[in-house]
């Protein structure tokens, strides 16, 4: 079967990606699965200046799940370009290279873009991921995604620094995401990446506190699927650019439903922390469904639950 995807002018070997902030830099993978398999990996997000994250605990266990609150703890550009981006280079191809940037104002993300766009040729990364999706920061990230026009300024002011492609990442914790969606089209990005991580909270009852440091955080894990399935199917009717969907999935079955609601390809995030091999399984599953189905090719399986011809 055909198992390549294109997501505008991103052309992946399969649909199956390693989401920012759960595969590190995908070198880290490579003891623990066969990365070669892995359509891209996107990268931990980095910013312009280094950052220390959000208070601890910042992992907790639920039921089902789990919830995280890192903030985007990262180096900065200057020691990513220096010390991650030659072992990336080296290890994983330049199609498979998704490098998520940050930041709490436009001006963040197009300091950091311009470094990369320094850094890298046309050829040698797939492209950049605006990161609009972090709930876990009080400016820029996730807050990003609450306005459309927010969203459109930052895709399109990182659009006018990098020649390579853009992907808009979201999260849909906003009533608008659907407008959001059709305003990362709007700015010409390739592809829209949907994050459906509700917030929530747990108390530890032992300690009578919260479990985690930021009191609040996003909830990952098998039980927000269907909520994923959900905004992923109406952000599909409301663009025309190819959809990312990243929440829940767990199995290859979880995959399948997630491209039938019109996902061109899915991240899968938290599954990792169980399984570094996850990802690779969950592909070799959906070869395996494609094949008992007659299925020539992944894109036959998008949005195909809306009975489009």
């Amino acid at each position: 079967m055909n198992k390549e995807v294109l997501l505008g002018k991103i052309k992946l070997k399969n649909p199956v990606l390693c989401a920012s902030g759960c595969a590190a830099h995908g070198y880290e993978l490579e003891p623990y699965t066969d990365i070669s398999k892995i359509a891209a990996f996107s990268m931990k997000t980095v910013t312009s200046e280094p950052r220390i994250g959000n208070k601890p605990p910042r992992i907790c266990e639920v039921d089902n799940g789990m919830l995280t609150s890192i903030g985007l703890q990262n180096p900065g550009i200057e020691v990513f370009i220096k010390e991650h981006l030659p072992q990336i280079k080296k290890t994983c191809r330049p199609d498979q290279i998704i490098i998520s940037i940050g930041g709490n104002e436009i001006r963040d993300y197009t300091a950091v873009a311009e470094k990369i766009a320094q850094s890298c040729g046309e050829h040698e990364i797939a492209a950049v991921e605006v990161n609009g999706a972090c709930p876990n920061v009080a400016h820029g990230g996730g807050v990003m995604s609450a306005l459309p026009e927010t969203m459109y300024q930052v895709v399109k002011a990182v659009k006018d620094v990098v020649s390579v492609s853009v992907i808009g990442k979201m999260n849909t914790n906003f009533s608008c995401y659907c407008d959001v969606a059709k305003a990362i089209q709007e700015a010409g990005a390739e592809a829209v990446y949907l994050v459906s991580t509700p917030m929530g909270m747990h108390i530890d009852i032992k300690s009578r506190k919260p479990a985690v440091g930021n009191i609040k955080a996003p909830v990952s894990g098998p039980a927000i699927l269907p909520q994923s399935v959900l905004k992923t199917w109406d952000v599909y009717q409301a663009v025309d650019i190819p959809v990312i969907a990243s929440g829940g999935i767990y199995t290859w079955e979880a995959a399948i439903e997630m491209m039938m609601a019109g996902a061109s390809a899915v991240g899968i995030g938290s599954a990792l922390f169980i399984n570094p091999d996850t990802a690779a399984r969950i592909l070799d599953g959906m070869i395996q469904y494609c094949e008992q189905n007659q299925i020539e090719s992944f894109s036959e399986l998008v949005g195909c639950a809306h009975g489009r011809d």
